[in-house]
């Protein structure tokens, strides 16, 4: 039996956390039709989208915004902010004020920083603390994204819920499991992550309600990111957990 078909035999519900839009170069476009398409395709109910890629951020959140209003029971808003910007803290307020995203998304690979002496880091964690905004950040291919570094902010910030995008692909994927184990405000999200003893060490200590299902789309095949999963023969209530459950309950849907 198709793997999508089987989950949805097991529960009624699968949340991508973690997905991007398409974006056309040339006409500085993004294509949010493709993405519900792909949804459809791989029966995923609702799917958090982010515009990582683009010209201008302000322009990039503003689709997204207008994104989750018209497809508000598809899709989940995630800001993209870059801490090197100067007016950073200003678009950090204006997209919480807009009242249509579940969390924001710093990437270090993609804007070239190192995550513990990032200008305004310090101050984007106190206020998401404060507001109670995920914070969704990227990690694993590189010495700028090594979950520590993010961790390091998790541990200052106690109220903070921080999602380790990837578990730390087969870079950090070990440390990444160290790391969470033991602490109450991180989380992953496994888009990406392919190794299995890595995968067998994360659910054998990590507590199950920390883990996120993702897909990477449109960088990955969404099809490939649910299949993953397939010869690890998880027990149901962690697939239900990974799939839905945690996602509902951290996002209050």
């Amino acid at each position: 039996m198709h793997a999508v078909s089987w989950l949805h035999k097991v529960f009624d519900m699968i949340i991508d956390y973690h997905a991007h839009l398409k974006w056309n170069r040339d006409s500085d476009t993004y294509d949010v039709e493709s993405c519900l398409h792909d949804m459809d395709e791989n029966k995923i109910d609702m799917r958090m989208i982010s515009a990582l890629e683009g010209y201008d951020i302000v322009h990039q959140n503003n689709v997204v915004a207008e994104a989750i209003k018209q497809h508000p029971d598809k899709l989940i808003g995630c800001a993209v902010l870059n801490p090197k910007e100067r007016d950073v803290m200003k678009e950090l307020h204006r997209v919480i004020d807009m009242g249509v995203f579940s969390a924001i998304e710093l990437d270090s690979n993609e804007h070239c920083y190192f995550p513990e002496i990032a200008p305004h880091m310090e101050e984007i964690m106190t206020v998401c603390e404060e507001k109670g905004i995920i914070v969704n950040v990227f990690t694993g291919w590189g010495c700028r994204t090594m979950p520590a570094q993010w961790a390091f902010y998790a541990d200052r910030h106690p109220d903070l819920v921080m999602v380790l995008l990837h578990m730390g692909t087969t870079d950090f994927g070990y440390g990444c499991v160290e790391l969470v184990k033991n602490r109450k405000n991180l989380f992953v999200e496994t888009s990406c992550m392919y190794e299995f003893p890595i995968l067998r060490k994360a659910f054998a200590n990590i507590p199950q309600d920390k883990f996120l299902f993702g897909t990477h789309y449109p960088h990955k095949f969404s099809d490939c990111s649910i299949h993953t999963f397939d010869l690890l023969k998880m027990e149901p209530s962690l697939s239900e957990a990974l799939y839905n459950k945690n996602a509902q309950r951290l996002l209050h849907l």
